[in-house]
Parts: structure tokens; sequence; C-alpha cells
């Protein structure tokens, strides 16, 4: 019997690490908010409409260090978007690539991007039943299978977090995993306050990622 796209998204991002995602998008979130605090001009009415931005620089950071220090089992690259000037962490794991998106609710797709549109293609449901893994798929297709680790967030908690694979075109599900609700008693779940050098680390992050911004602003201006 083939296997099901749930059953594949369940084997790549299995529950036993659930905790351990948890944790890191909660650090991440607490990172953003001490750098909110210590920051003056991000006090402001104006500093507060980054707000979003840095909690999802914030998340993407801690998760991508989290794969490379191996607390995560997940290979992880943080590289430029194929379109637009901005940057994402892409994650790999079994059959699946995945990227972090900010989204207004469990059940919510992300904003829509023709970069999120030509990612999510490579999911073609099957001829007769979109919830199988078409038999005349290879493996080489397979690894092309796309997936959201979607998140959100009010002050310092999570309200959802959900590995999410859509379909092609259409704002639909072909799998989904609500990760909340799969961690039994997931209000008992505390994430520990990001080491000091972590803190440190991304507040050089943040820092080498605007003077590259304002590097390339000037070198545009000059062109």
């Amino acid at each position: 019997m083939e296997p099901t796209y749930q059953e594949l998204l369940e084997e790549a991002f299995p529950a036993s690490f659930d905790r351990a995602v948890i944790s890191g998008v909660r650090q991440g979130i607490l990172l953003a908010n001490a750098v909110m605090e210590n920051e003056i001009f991000l006090k402001t009415l104006v500093g507060g409409d980054l707000r979003g931005h840095l909690r999802r620089a914030a998340v993407l950071y801690r998760v991508h260090e989290m794969c490379k220090a191996g607390d995560l089992p997940f290979s992880s690259v943080m590289d430029r978007m194929p379109r637009g000037g901005g940057h994402w962490v892409e994650l790999r794991s079994g059959d699946f690539k995945a990227h972090i998106c900010r989204t207004d609710g469990p059940a919510a797709f992300p904003d829509d991007t023709p970069t999120r549109q030509d990612e999510r293609r490579t999911n073609q449901p099957g001829l007769f039943d979109q919830n199988v893994v078409p038999l005349h798929r290879t493996p080489s297709d397979l690894e092309q299978m796309y997936a959201w680790l979607t998140f959100g967030a009010t002050g310092k908690s999570i309200t959802h977090l959900c590995w999410a694979m859509p379909a092609a075109s259409l704002d639909d599900w072909l799998a989904r995993i609500n990760v909340l609700r799969r961690v039994e008693q997931s209000a008992d779940v505390e994430a520990s306050a990001p080491p000091p050098t972590a803190v440190l680390r991304f507040r050089e992050h943040v820092e080498e990622t605007l003077r590259a911004k304002k590097d390339d602003g000037e070198a545009t201006d000059k062109a």
C-alpha cells in the first residue's frame, strides 16, 4: 500500500521532537522580545511596526541554530529567497523541505507570494486520490515535497504551531499536523530562556542584516 501524504509528513516531522520545536519557536519569540525591550528606537510607535518582522527573524534564527547544534534533527540552510531581496530558513527532513511562516491561525495559509507559489507546485496530488502518493512518482520527485512550519504568537506565548503540506494551487491542505495538539499537556511545555550567548548572537545577526541592507541601498543609489 502506498503511503499517504499525512504519513510521510508525520514521518519527516515526528512527534518525538515536538517539544524541541515548541521550545525553539518560543525561544525565538523571547529573543525578539529581548531586542524590542532593550533597543530604545524599537519602543517607539514606528519601532513597534517592526515587531512582526523581528519575531519572524528571531524564530527562523533560533530554529536554524538548534538544527546546527543537533537539538533538532533537520538539516537547515539560511539563504536568500529566489525572488525578492528577503531571506528564509529552509529545513529538510525525510521526503520534505519546509519553510517557516507566520499565519493568523492554525488552519490559515500564510500570505501568498510568487516564491511560495513556485515551491508548492511540487505538491501534485494523485490522479484519483489526493491523499495518497501517486504511484508514478519517483524517489527524486518525493524529495521535492513541500511543507510549511506555521506559527503565531501573542506576547510571549505561541498561539499555534503546525507542520502543513499545501496543495499545489488551491488553498487546501494535503496533510497537516497541529503540533501543540499533538503534544500531550502542551500547556506544561516550558521553554527555558534563550542563553545569553544566543541573545548576543541574534543582536549581532540583526545588526549585520541591517548593515547589509544599508550597503545594498547605497550601492543601488550610486549605480
